[in-house]
C-alpha cells in the first residue's frame, strides 16, 4: 500500500497496534472540503481552516505517558470512509473516538457502523457538543457508540485508554456515559488549572494543510484558548464548557505563544476563547505581556469578544500589541429581542464599539442571527440597515438553529412564541440552511428568502480593499455630524 498522509502522519506501518484512533469525521470529503471553501470571504483568504485543538490537547496528554494515539481529519486528509476503516483494519485500535458537533453526529455514527465491522472488539465513543448536551439519547439513538465523553476529555482520556477493556471501569469515570451507566453516570468534572495541561501537540499535525481560522496573511496562524467556559447566558448557545470562566495565566500563555513561534514558525494566533475579552483588566494585562515580551512583532492575533465592557483607548492598545481582527456576535438589530435573548448588550454599543475597533485599525466582523424567538420578518431588515450603518468587513446572516442543550431549543419543544422544530435530523443542524425550526407566521422558507435577500446587500469584501478604507476611516459619529449639518443647510 502507497503512503498516504493523514492529516499530521505518515501511515506506513501495518499492524501497528493503536491505543486509540480521533476522528473529525465526513461520509464525503469532498463535498465537505468544497463547503469549507465557499464559507471564505476572499477566495484567497482562509476562514474557519483550523486544526482541531481539543485533539491536539489529547494527543499532548497521552503522548506524555508513551500512548500511541493518531489523529485523522477526514475532510483535511482528503481520506475516504474506506480509507479510514481500512486503516483502523490495520492499526487495531484499542479505542476510537470522534470529536463532533451536531451536524456530524450522523456521520459518525455510521463510520463507527462501518469500522466496528472490521474491528468489532474496538470500543468507539464521541465527543463534542452534541454528545455533551444529550449523551443518554446520542446513545440510544446510535449503537454503533459504546460511549460518551460529556466533558473536557484531557484529564481522564489516560484512565479511558487504560480501562478500554473493561466497560464496569469506564462507568465508573466521570463523564463517561455507557449503556450500563446512563441513569447514574458520575457528572464531568471541569479542569480548574487549565495551566497544568501540556501544549497542543502540533508536531503531530501536517500544518501545511490548514490554512487558519482568519485571514492573517501570515506563514502560518495557529489557535490558542486562553480559556474555557463562558458566564454569559444568551439562550442560543449550549455553553459546552460551563458557565463559569477558567482562565490561563499570562506565563502559561505567553509560555505557548513563544513557543508555537520558535518550534512552529507561527507568525499568527487565533484565539477560540467564546469570549477572549472579559474584562479591561485583564485584556490590558495580556497586552502588556504582549508588548513586554516583544511578542507583539513576531506575531498578529485575532478574537472574538462582546461590544459591551470595552474602550477606545482598549482597542488601541490590543492594535499595538498585535491585534489584527475581532469577531462580535451582534445577534439582532433590535433592543427588545436583545433582551429576550439574553444577550446583554444594547445597539448603541454596537455602532460605539465597531467605530472604535476601525480607529485602531483593527478589522471588525460580525453576525446577525434570523429567526431567533419572537422575531418576525421586520428585525431582519433592521438588520440590514444596521450592518450597513456599521459596515463591518464580513457580515453572516445564520438561521437560527434550536441545537441540543439550548435554552432555544427548550422553548421550540415547549411551542413558546409560536416556535416549532420541524426536524431532528441531525444533518440539517447546520447554521445557514437549517429548514429544523420556525413558526406560523415566519416560515422556514420565508427566512430563506430573507436569509438571501441580506446577502445580497453584502457582497464579500477583498481584504486588501478594506485595510485600504480603514486607513482612511471617518468616525461613525463625525459622518452623522456631517450628515446634520448638510440637512440643516439645506
Amino acid at each position: 500500500m502507497s503512503d498516504k498522509i493523514l492529516s499530521n502522519i505518515y501511515i506506513q506501518e501495518d499492524g501497528l497496534n493503536l491505543d486509540m484512533l480521533l476522528v473529525s469525521p465526513s461520509l464525503d470529503w469532498k463535498y465537505s472540503f468544497e463547503q469549507k471553501m465557499a464559507m471564505r470571504i476572499d477566495k484567497s483568504q482562509p476562514n474557519q481552516e483550523t486544526p482541531n485543538v481539543g485533539c491536539a490537547y489529547i494527543i499532548a496528554k497521552t503522548k506524555s505517558v508513551g500512548l500511541r494515539v493518531k489523529y485523522v481529519d477526514m475532510v483535511t486528509s482528503h481520506y475516504s470512509v474506506e480509507e479510514l476503516v481500512e486503516y483502523a483494519k490495520r492499526t487495531k485500535p484499542s479505542i476510537v473516538g470522534f470529536s463532533c458537533f451536531t451536524i456530524q453526529v450522523k456521520s459518525a455514527a455510521t463510520i463507527a457502523a462501518k469500522i466496528k465491522e472490521v474491528c468489532p472488539d474496538t470500543l468507539i465513543c464521541i465527543g463534542g457538543p452534541h454528545a455533551i448536551a444529550i449523551p443518554v439519547q446520542c446513545l440510544n439513538e446510535f449503537p454503533s457508540f459504546d460511549f460518551i465523553v460529556t466533558g473536557e476529555a484531557e484529564n481522564i482520556i489516560i484512565e479511558i485508554i487504560e480501562s478500554a477493556g473493561n466497560i464496569d471501569l469506564l462507568s465508573k469515570i466521570p463523564g463517561v456515559v455507557t449503556r450500563k451507566n446512563k441513569t447514574s453516570f458520575i457528572p464531568a468534572q471541569f479542569i480548574q488549572d487549565l495551566g497544568t495541561l501540556p501544549y497542543p501537540a502540533w508536531e503531530e499535525y501536517d500544518l501545511s494543510k490548514y490554512p487558519g481560522t482568519y485571514p492573517h496573511r501570515t506563514k502560518l496562524e495557529l489557535p490558542m484558548v486562553s480559556g474555557r467556559g463562558c458566564p454569559y447566558s444568551c439562550t442560543f448557545c449550549c455553553k459546552a464548557l460551563g458557565s463559569r470562566m477558567r482562565r490561563r495565566t499570562w506565563d502559561n500563555i505567553m509560555g505557548e505563544i513563544e513557543r508555537n513561534v520558535e518550534e512552529f514558525g507561527c507568525e499568527s494566533i487565533a484565539f477560540l476563547d467564546e469570549t477572549f475579552v472579559l474584562s479591561q483588566k485583564q485584556a490590558y494585562e495580556f497586552c502588556n505581556e504582549m508588548i513586554r515580551r516583544d511578542l507583539h512583532k513576531k506575531v498578529t492575533w485575532s478574537c472574538s469578544m462582546r461590544v459591551s465592557g470595552n474602550s477606545q483607548e482598549l482597542f488601541h492598545v490590543m492594535r499595538k500589541a498585535g491585534c489584527y481582527y475581532i469577531f462580535f456576535g451582534l445577534e439582532s438589530a433590535n433592543e427588545e429581542t436583545l433582551k429576550r435573548i439574553r444577550k446583554a448588550i444594547k445597539i448603541k454599543q454596537m455602532v460605539q464599539t465597531v467605530d472604535w475597533v476601525k480607529q485602531a485599525g483593527i478589522i471588525p466582523v460580525g453576525a446577525f442571527i434570523i429567526g431567533l424567538e419572537g422575531t418576525d420578518e421586520l428585525e431582519v431588515y433592521e438588520a440590514i440597515e444596521l450592518g450597513k450603518k456599521l459596515d463591518l468587513y464580513s457580515i453572516t446572516f445564520p438561521i437560527a438553529v434550536p441545537f441540543p442543550g439550548t435554552q432555544l431549543r427548550n422553548l421550540a419543544q415547549a411551542g413558546k412564541y409560536g416556535l416549532r422544530i420541524l426536524s431532528d435530523d441531525w444533518d440539517l443542524y447546520g447554521k445557514q440552511d437549517p429548514g429544523v425550526m420556525d413558526t406560523e407566521m415566519f416560515s422556514h422558507e420565508r427566512r430563506k428568502e430573507l436569509q438571501k435577500i441580506a446577502y445580497s446587500h453584502f457582497p464579500k469584501k477583498k481584504i486588501t480593499n478594506y485595510l485600504n478604507l480603514l486607513k482612511s476611516y471617518i468616525p461613525i459619529s463625525e459622518i452623522e455630524a456631517r450628515a446634520a449639518v448638510n440637512f440643516v443647510s439645506k
